[in-house]
């Protein structure tokens, strides 16, 4: 697609948004579908409805768009950043389709302004906060003071972006899609129409959202210590996605029904032992260790998922822990 949507000859030709739909982890308060969002830009703006069938008649209403999303391309690639604390030695340089963006001071960034959206590679999402942003160029925006891969994508950060990214503002212009929880992970075709006189139509695309919302995150500060026994005790800690941003309570709720994890224990990237355990803790015998590996090692790689109801694997944790 071209990185500024423009009219075309005629009126069948009109009409040529870019469209983006997103499938979002929970970023505040809602269901899972609420998070299962589209966002659109087009020159000249006109406002739409989006609608949505199981198959390629019958489509109904969903969302309208009344304001121009502020999508964007990365003008340069962007590496893997730190997580948990302000990266001042990255940046991000954004071409803006249209539209600018503003600065703001910490506290207000940290309060959930100033939210960005940049595609990986495999689809998913990477949220970065940004506190400033200052245009250099017409159009092009540098962002800086960033908090990387936020409200737990850290598996979209991962491997990094390439120049050439889409990223998409996360403002009021980018709207819930109003799914049900029947249809969270559900493949639909969307139908995206101009309203007006000469209309116009886009689509249908093909999408299924709400899961990353269900999704469980990955577990943090996975730890292991060799026992006196020679046994191994593995330790991590849970995160949420619901109501988990207090300082205020000694724990933070449990997102499923019930806590269960899965430990695999590696070698050279193969799985040698897999087991499922209730606690966020396991202990490997020695005995154990000898099966798999001959003897005791130095070194352990472990991968950890928490294991949720409606989506049964977590985003993965993984660790090589010197012991």
């Amino acid at each position: 697609k071209g990185r500024t949507p423009t009219s075309g000859a005629g009126p069948a030709d009109a009409f040529s948004p870019e469209v983006v739909f997103l499938d979002l982890p929970i970023l505040g308060a809602g269901e899972a579908g609420d998070f299962a969002r589209v966002a659109a830009f087009a020159r000249p703006w006109r406002a739409m409805v989006v609608s949505s069938s199981d198959s390629s008649e019958g489509f109904r209403a969903r969302a309208r768009l009344d304001r121009p999303a502020k999508l964007g391309w990365l003008a340069a690639p962007l590496a893997p950043g730190v997580v948990g604390r302000f990266d001042p030695g990255r940046d991000i340089v954004l071409d803006l389709a249209a539209g600018g963006l503003s600065a703001v001071d910490t506290v207000t960034m940290l309060n959930g302004a100033n939210r960005l959206a940049v595609r990986a590679p495999d689809g998913g999402w990477e949220i970065v906060g940004f506190a400033g942003a200052s245009e250099i160029a017409p159009r092009r925006w540098r962002l800086t003071q960033l908090l990387r891969a936020l409200h737990g994508t850290e598996d979209a950060m991962a491997g990094g972006h390439l120049s050439g990214a889409l990223a998409v503002v996360l403002d009021d212009a980018v709207r819930p899609l109003g799914i049900d929880a029947e249809e969270v992970g559900r493949l639909s075709n969307w139908l995206v129409e101009a309203l007006g006189a000469s209309g116009g139509q886009a689509g249908p695309f093909a999408f299924a959202g709400g899961e990353r919302a269900l999704r469980p995150l990955s577990p943090v500060h996975l730890r292991g210590r060799r026992g006196v026994d020679g046994a191994v005790r593995f330790s991590w800690v849970r995160r949420g996605r619901i109501d988990s941003d207090t300082w205020l309570a000694a724990e933070i709720p449990l997102d499923e029904p019930t806590e269960a994890y899965r430990l695999e224990i590696l070698a050279g990237g193969a799985v040698v032992r897999s087991v499922e355990t209730t606690a966020p803790a396991f202990t490997y015998p020695a005995a154990s260790e000898f099966a798999d590996f001959g003897g005791p090692q130095a070194t352990l790689a472990i991968r950890v998922r928490q294991l949720g109801r409606a989506v049964p694997l977590g985003i993965p944790a993984e660790a090589i822990l010197t012991l």
